[in-house]
């Protein structure tokens, strides 16, 4: 074939090609994260009414497995829901894991306080996310669960707050170094404004992802 009929099928194959490599990257993502193993053993299957949902939500799973506000949480009386958005998790099913069968230990991420949840026993698969999320998981299935309740010592909003503004002058102060370095050393390089653009729509952003914890 040559390169001008590839030039000529290449708007027409080009979708197929999209399609096959975004279900390639969910199957893999649902793999990596250990997704398909839990959902063997605990697929939700609707029948019962949560107590909390909490959306958008960010995390880890599995091998270190990015889940950034996609993640679907839900207190259930009965155990943890699990769920993402279908257009990142195409083959994976809603779980829910029972009280019973997680493990809970504090963690942290980048100076965030984090939750640390094995699930299963023995584990089958790991879920990181905010101990503020954790917290209010809990405390929302507490009253009317029929078991304990996997706890950690609560995070309140003040150390959330405090660990993001962390956060966010860690990354400032190494992007401003970065933007002030490369001025120096290239006088056509990278505008100095972006060293107070960048930081002040990182900040409304995380100020967002603040309100919605």
């Amino acid at each position: 074939m040559t390169d001008e009929n590839i030039l000529n099928w290449f708007p027409y194959a080009f979708p197929f090609f999209f399609v096959g490599m975004w279900l390639l990257a969910t199957f893999m993502l649902g793999l990596m994260s250990g997704w398909f193993s839990l959902q063997q053993w605990y697929v939700d299957d609707g029948s019962e009414e949560p107590l909390l949902r909490l959306r958008s939500q960010s995390g880890s799973m599995g091998m270190g497995v990015a889940l950034n506000g996609c993640l679907k949480l839900r207190a259930y009386q009965s155990g943890l829901g699990i769920g993402i958005w279908r257009i990142f998790g195409i083959f994976q099913k809603p779980l829910k894991v029972p009280w019973n069968e997680i493990e809970a230990e504090p963690s942290s991420s980048f100076f965030l306080p984090m939750v640390k949840l094995q699930l299963g026993k023995p584990p089958n698969g790991t879920l990181k996310i905010s101990a503020r999320s954790w917290t209010k998981l809990v405390a929302a299935a507490k009253p009317l669960a029929t078991v304990p309740l996997p706890d950690v010592p609560p995070v309140n909003r003040a150390a959330t707050a405090r660990a993001m503004l962390i956060q966010w002058l860690v990354i400032s102060g190494l992007f401003g170094a970065f933007i002030y370095l490369s001025s120096r050393s290239q006088p056509d390089g990278f505008p100095s404004v972006l060293a107070l653009v960048v930081p002040a729509f990182l900040g409304v952003a995380m100020l967002v992802r603040f309100a919605r914890s």
